[in-house]
């Protein structure tokens, strides 16, 4: 269950309604007396979202779950109530399984079992254009090793069951402020991936009815054109040259109005915090690049069974594969690696943000 469903799930839990699992995806939970008066809902509560007929509607039901939240964004812990030892891996053959290094090379792999700080950001998205849509995003950090979870709903199903109340999460106020640049950085182009088919669909009506204005507008400049020639004084003419002036301005501002109506307006907010400490097998590994090293620490996570991947340190996306700047050795996506798209030449968006030549990017 992930998305919207589940999101509703875990909150309603955390409310004290006793909820049921639907191995369809529906919600159906029995509310404390406080949490129905807060929904404007019965004791019991029937969800059901997606695209099929008679699904509820899901910016109806995230405005309503709203008023269950505090006003201001919470940071709630959680830890595993028996954190046993954890099998010994290869160090070696997982880097070179999936690490995918692409442009240096690693030394002295050592590993042991640590501690992983995962911070799980959630965020509201509001997509708007004609039609407005709303949705959850939920990213995924381990503070301790600057790595990124890439399917964090399914780390969170795999130890659900396992997690305790941790009343002082093992993370303090500057580094969760460090994280939530990271996530919110994380998250703008991943919403914007998800609001792609909205913005196509837009697309297509703006299109539509863009060409349906320039039709009106050429018969009715066709129209005038007829007029003009048939004059035969010239003040007759250039009452019709100001007419086609007049009307080809009005379809101008036709055309600005529904450019207007058909973009896409994308707003992100944040919401609660949850820092889960789990055991992990840590690599300490020295990369090197040309003449520059670092010594940097991957997470294997074990309820995953794979090794996470570093955030770029340039635009926080998921770097994998990983690419090593030469001078500092930062670690960095395909995109920000990537040479310049005006000179050609290749340089590290972590260390510069903008090519020597002056263009961004």
């Amino acid at each position: 269950m992930e998305g919207i469903a589940g999101w509703a799930k875990d909150l309603l839990m955390s409310r004290g309604a006793l909820v049921e699992d639907d191995e369809a995806g529906a919600v159906r939970a029995l509310l404390p007396p406080e949490v129905a008066g807060a929904l404007d809902a019965s004791d019991w509560l029937s969800l059901r979202f997606g695209a099929a007929a008679g699904s509820d509607d899901e910016s109806e039901w995230l405005e309503r779950l709203g008023r269950l939240l505090p006003a201001e964004a919470r940071v709630s812990g959680a830890r595993l109530r028996r954190a046993g030892l954890l099998r010994r891996i290869d160090a070696a053959a997982v880097l070179d399984r999936e690490l995918a290094l692409q442009n240096g090379i690693y030394r002295l792999p050592e590993e042991s079992q640590a501690i992983g700080r995962y911070c799980f950001f959630n965020f509201q998205y509001t997509v708007e254009s004609d039609e407005t849509s709303l949705g959850l995003w939920t990213g995924c950090l381990n503070a301790a090793a600057g790595s990124l979870v890439h399917q964090p709903e399914s780390l969170l199903n795999a130890v659900r069951d396992d997690l305790e109340d941790d009343p002082s999460p093992a993370v303090d106020r500057s580094e969760l402020a460090r994280m939530f640049r990271v996530a919110f950085a994380w998250a703008q182009p991943e919403v914007r991936r998800m609001a792609a088919t909205m913005e196509q669909n837009a697309g297509r009506r703006l299109a539509r009815d863009a060409e349906r204005i320039h039709k009106y507008y050429r018969d009715l400049l066709h129209q005038i054109e007829k007029r003009i020639a048939k004059q035969k004084d010239e003040a007759g003419a250039e009452k019709e040259r100001s007419r086609a002036a007049a009307t080809q301005l009005d379809r101008t501002a036709k055309l600005d109005d529904l450019a207007r109506k058909y973009s896409l307006k994308i707003r992100i907010e944040p919401g609660d915090v949850l820092v889960v400490s789990l055991p992990v097998r840590e690599i300490t590994v020295r990369v090197i690049r040309k003449k520059a090293e670092r010594i940097a620490k991957f997470h294997w996570n074990s309820a995953l069974g794979s090794l996470e991947s570093p955030w770029c340190e340039g635009c926080s996306g998921r770097a994998h594969p990983l690419y090593l700047c030469d001078d500092r050795v930062h670690f960095l996506c395909k995109g920000c690696h990537a040479p310049c798209a005006s000179c050609g030449r290749q340089f590290c968006r972590a260390c510069q943000r903008k090519c020597k030549c002056g263009v961004a990017g």
